[in-house]
């Protein structure tokens, strides 16, 4: 209720209950994205005369955001986080393109995963990091199995004329998206 935003009069204890849910996800900007809702909900407590506390919940208390966000630290947190994006060249240092696949079919999905990794291979300059095939962090949605394909280049090279062409080598039962720099890698 709190990451909403929504600002509740006399609130002075707050509880961030299984922060590691935030830490562990399968996202470039995970470090990120716990930084920023543990530090907001952080903020609701004490606003008022009576002084806040904050009550984390974790298994991992040495965990740099942990740490961060504890000393109110968003210099180090940031200066560290873009630090590692740059040696991994994630962005905004490099680029992303995710291909989401999703089928009915579980065996059929996986195995146009794997085609297209092979098309890839054969049509991308070797500047690009091809990541997966991978089942997607929810496998299966609406009754459709997701498999994911995450496309890693350098803010240098040129971006991908059209991957559209890759649907041609999926069969019809088999859906693509394209997603550039994705917000969201689920």
């Amino acid at each position: 209720m709190l990451t909403k935003g929504l600002d509740i009069a006399g609130v002075t204890v707050v509880g961030i209950i299984a922060a590691d849910g935030l830490l562990h996800r399968s996202d470039y900007s995970a470090a990120e994205k716990a930084f920023q809702t543990m530090t907001q909900v952080a903020g609701r407590a004490g606003r008022g005369d009576t002084p806040g506390k904050v009550i984390v919940q974790t298994y991992s208390p040495e965990h740099p955001v942990i740490q961060a966000v504890k000393a109110h630290d968003y210099h180090s947190f940031s200066t560290a986080e873009l630090s590692e994006r740059k040696e991994l060249n994630y962005p905004p240092y490099g680029n992303l393109i995710l291909i989401k696949l999703s089928s009915i079919d579980e065996g059929e999905v996986q195995q146009a995963a794997e085609k297209l990794v092979d098309v890839l291979t054969d049509i991308l300059s070797p500047e690009y990091d091809i990541l997966g095939p991978a089942p997607a962090s929810v496998m299966r949605v609406a009754r459709r199995y997701r498999w994911q394909i995450l496309l890693k280049f350098s803010k240098n090279e040129t971006s991908l004329s059209d991957l559209n062409i890759l649907s041609s080598h999926l069969p019809k039962s088999v859906s693509m998206t394209i997603d550039v720099d994705p917000v969201n890698m689920d």
